[in-house]
């Protein structure tokens, strides 16, 4: 279920395609966290972290078939995914302004209408899940650099190397 702890990856490079339920159970809880984390005020207005989660679920459902397994591990491949979606919702949002409800569903943005009940029903658990509210409080204590690295190199499963690149930071140890 969606409620057991995120693991590591269970997946070897070997393998042909992304399990997309396996891949929910163990990383559902860090994608609705980098939801949470990567909204910033003026995007909630026009999607909810849950709402971002469920798009991405739905998108990775699609295209599991077409992952390259050679590529990255499956929860940076998710991550991949997420940003993606991520950057869909900036743009629409940034063209549609006028026309978004104050505090209204993506549903204009994002075809949520088919993302499957049991994925909307898990992701409005997440939101209420001790374990993430009480990560997203001490993540919200965080400065800006630490919650960044905590995305990308924590949820995003970004090599330090790159993370520190993309921070301007030097080497990271």
């Amino acid at each position: 279920t969606g409620d057991d702890p995120p693991r590591t990856d269970s997946s070897s490079a070997g393998d042909a395609a992304v399990d997309v339920d396996q891949l929910y159970r163990d990383h559902a809880r860090a994608l609705f966290a980098w939801a949470t984390l990567r909204l910033g005020p003026e995007l909630r207005r026009a999607v909810s972290p849950a709402d971002l989660a469920q798009e991405v679920w739905l998108r990775v459902t699609r295209i599991a078939h077409t992952r390259d397994p050679s590529h990255s591990s499956p929860r940076a491949w998710l991550f991949a995914v997420a940003k993606l979606v991520l950057y869909e919702v900036q743009r629409d949002v940034r063209r549609r302004r006028s026309e978004l409800p104050a505090s209204g569903s993506t549903s204009r943005l994002l075809a949520l209408d088919a993302v499957p009940p049991e994925v909307t029903s898990l992701t409005q658990r997440l939101a209420r899940d001790d374990a993430v509210r009480n990560f997203l409080a001490r993540a919200a204590e965080l400065d800006d650099v630490d919650k960044k690295l905590l995305i990308h190199v924590g949820l995003e499963a970004m090599p330090q190397t790159e993370a520190a690149a993309r921070l301007e930071m030097g080497h990271l140890q």
